[in-house]
């Protein structure tokens, strides 16, 4: 008779986390954030959220002014996140340009469209005028309603939520950054 040989389970430990591993990162968190989604990615997404948080009946924006609050919240998150990923371009190491087309539609991808060329110039401009419009808390419940407004909706749009903890993860500590940013830099602001 042969003896199985049992392998242990090692309990209550996960081998990878986005949560665990965006702190292990070396190259840094925009690196990992950046890695698995990128910023055509968050466009892509945030444009699915606003849709569906404007036509679900059953959320947070019912009134005009909620719905209007939320559009301008959307095109200001847009424009951050084109700010941090402009940071994490720049702490890149960058390679010559490969002359093949997969290199040149790659290099058509992924460009930021919100901002101007002072602001690509500086993100950080972008950052801390996000930071002193939006509070950490309005963001914070922002995104939860947005994203309670995906998980009820019952439309006719299919919506595949199999990345939807991913996304917003990432999201989460996009903005976490953000706020870790303006807080270093606020004094910039209160000094104007």
């Amino acid at each position: 008779m042969m003896e199985k040989k049992a392998t242990e389970q090692q309990r209550f430990y996960k081998p990878y986390h986005f949560r665990t591993e965006i702190v292990r990162n070396k190259e840094g968190p925009l690196s990992l954030i950046f890695t698995n989604f990128h910023l055509d990615d968050f466009n892509r997404e945030l444009k699915l959220w606003l849709h569906v948080a404007l036509v679900n009946e059953q959320s947070a924006y019912e009134e005009g002014g909620a719905r209007e609050d939320l559009i301008d919240f959307i095109d200001q998150l847009h424009r951050l996140i084109e700010a941090l990923y402009l940071i994490h371009k720049k702490g890149m190491k960058v390679d010559k340009p490969s002359p093949n087309k997969i290199a040149n539609i790659i290099g058509k991808k992924n460009v930021p469209i919100s901002l101007s060329e002072t602001e690509s110039d500086n993100p950080l401009i972008v950052i801390l005028s996000f930071g002193k419009t939006f509070n950490a808390d309005y963001v914070k419940a922002e995104l939860l309603d947005m994203l309670e407004a995906l998980i009820t909706y019952d439309g006719h749009r299919k919506i595949y939520l199999g990345g939807l903890v991913s996304f917003y993860q990432h999201l989460h500590f996009l903005i976490k950054i953000a706020y870790d940013i303006y807080n270093k830099n606020k004094k910039r602001l209160d000094s104007k």
